[in-house]
């Protein structure tokens, strides 16, 4: 009982507190593909608390202490002492029903944002393969359209899509700026990342609001990615100017684009000198995302490498 309660806390806290605080952190604008993976370890550590705790109270349940004692080698009576609950099959019951409804809403989060944007991704690629030019840009898509557009679609029949409005407002230094934001995009998978935060903030953010707002951060840590990416290898100059020039414009669904997301805070950082995570603060975060994602599974395996340690139960 004392492992779930653990358990159930640290996901409570994790997901208010440890979501609010790195919603509103300052430091991700300097570590943008950190803060990703912060987002997404966030979101794991709270998911697997939560299972954790749930199958915690279900091992209640004298056949499933027993079936995990014969799994592990250890002594099935300390081990279900270790982790039984004074509410006995009651409490058991309602550990095993969250558990299930954690693993199934998971499995439909994760298959319905596969779906949509495989399909959203699909239909792009067989319009623009239709109506696209692929001699007029190497390794890009030019289709007729007034507006001033840039963006690419992930995936491996990956797209960069560009509109002649937007050859016809960019210059050559700018357009190579455009192009090498849309690359990073694709070498850095960002399109891979952004479905795998989908699935993961749909499933919590029922019982946390918090994981709400992650999805547009993690857009605009994507973009800020993008950005460094771009800046290596054409300069910040050409890419603020491009980026201004696109700036009023929505991304399309189901792309990234070089426009749109927080275009004020982009272009100031651009603006500047570039500014980098100390090593040191680099590493702490390093840390704590693999601190996030290991707690919970420490948390539950505790009572059981306690019987083990103390020799209790032999290990076999």
């Amino acid at each position: 009982m004392i492992s779930a309660l653990l358990l159930a806390t640290y996901a409570a806290v994790a997901g208010t507190l440890g979501a609010g605080w790195l919603r509103d952190a300052r430091w991700p604008s300097l570590a943008p593909r950190l803060a990703i993976a912060a987002w997404q370890a966030l979101a794991v550590s709270v998911l697997l608390s939560l299972a954790a705790a749930g199958l915690a109270l279900a091992i209640s349940f004298p056949h499933v202490s027993a079936d995990l004692a014969k799994l592990f080698s250890l002594c099935a009576e300390n081990l279900r002492h270790s982790y039984a609950s004074p509410g006995g099959t009651l409490t058991a019951l309602f550990g095993l029903t969250l558990f299930l409804m954690l693993i199934s809403r998971t499995a439909w989060c994760a298959v319905q944002a596969s779906v949509s944007d495989r399909r959203e991704r699909t239909a792009r690629i067989a319009a623009f393969d239709l109506v696209g030019r692929r001699d007029v840009v190497a390794g890009a898509l030019v289709v007729e359209h007034e507006t001033p557009y840039a963006f690419c679609i992930g995936g491996r029949r990956h797209r960069i899509v560009l509109t002649s409005g937007l050859l016809a407002t960019l210059g050559p230094g700018e357009l190579d700026a455009v192009l090498a934001h849309e690359h990073a995009h694709l070498r850095q998978r960002h399109h891979t990342a952004l479905v795998a935060c989908r699935a993961l903030f749909g499933t919590l953010a029922p019982l946390f609001p918090a994981f709400r707002a992650a999805m547009p951060l993690v857009r605009l840590y994507a973009e800020l990615c993008a950005d460094d990416g771009a800046r290596r290898r054409v300069g910040p100059g050409p890419l603020h100017d491009a980026l201004a020039r696109l700036a009023c414009l929505p991304a399309p669904a189901g792309t990234l684009a070089a426009s749109a997301q927080d275009v004020e805070a982009r272009l100031s950082r651009l603006s500047g000198r570039p500014r980098r995570l100390p090593l040191g603060a680099a590493a702490v975060a390093g840390f704590g995302i693999a601190a996030a994602v290991i707690v919970p599974l420490a948390l539950a395996a505790a009572p059981a490498v306690a019987i083990a340690w103390e020799g209790i139960c032999r290990m076999a």
